[in-house]
């Protein structure tokens, strides 16, 4: 069984687009384009890699897992995680997937499309030197930014493999929410929203029907 439902994901802060060295540049999650074809008409368009999203949910994951009852190796290096599961794979692996597994993750996360206008801006900066703090001479660059309140939106896939539904629904919901309030890469703050029609309900533990209830509301909005 798998199943399936739509996630929503919101710029609250402008996110960086761009390919290559992100650490230098000072990007966090890399903001990605790609060719469209639409009506004979050829755009880039911008969109948020899967494994981004996945990525950021898995560390998410591990800094709330403890507190709620889950266990987590805390681990996101290969050989790290496993050394870390030479007793039993914790279950923040189990839902994400880890090292040596006899099969495909149990969640599958889609690439994020831009949903509305592809509207985007040019920020020049200066480089900081890390080891002083000062600016780099002659080190200026210029990044494409994605505009706050810009809204993506990806399909996340769950399959059923030993338990993970209904019990591990709950530590993604609480990743999802986690994430919500916490930096997604190194500077960037989105804002994410469930599109499911009810479809949840069905699979979730009682317990986590109110936090469920809650992440199909956007959480940043303007007063």
């Amino acid at each position: 069984m798998v199943m399936s439902f739509e996630l929503r994901l919101r710029a609250v802060t402008p996110l960086t687009v761009g390919w290559g060295v992100p650490e230098l540049l000072g990007a966090d999650v890399i903001y990605a384009k790609k060719l469209v074809v639409t009506g004979g008409k050829r755009e880039l368009r911008t969109y948020v890699p899967g494994s981004s999203v996945k990525g950021a949910l898995r560390t998410s994951a591990h800094r709330v897992a403890p507190a709620y009852g889950f266990t987590s190796c805390g681990e996101v290096h290969p050989e790290r995680v496993r050394k870390a599961h030479r007793g039993c794979v914790c279950d923040v692996c189990r839902l994400f997937g880890y090292p040596g597994a006899e099969g495909p993750s149990p969640l599958l996360v889609s690439n994020f499309e831009r949903v509305g206008p592809d509207t985007t801006f040019r920020m020049t900066r200066v480089s900081i030197d890390r080891s002083t703090l000062r600016a780099r001479e002659g080190a200026l660059y210029t990044m494409e930014h994605v505009v706050p309140r810009a809204e993506f939106a990806g399909v996340l896939r769950v399959r059923e493999d030993q338990g993970v539904v209904p019990r591990l629904l709950g530590l993604l919901l609480l990743a999802i929410a986690e994430l919500r309030t916490w930096r997604f890469g190194r500077m960037s703050i989105v804002d994410l929203r469930i599109v499911d029609g009810g479809l949840l309900d069905r699979f979730v533990e009682p317990k986590w029907l109110g936090l469920l209830g809650e992440l199909r509301r956007w959480l940043w909005v303007r007063r």
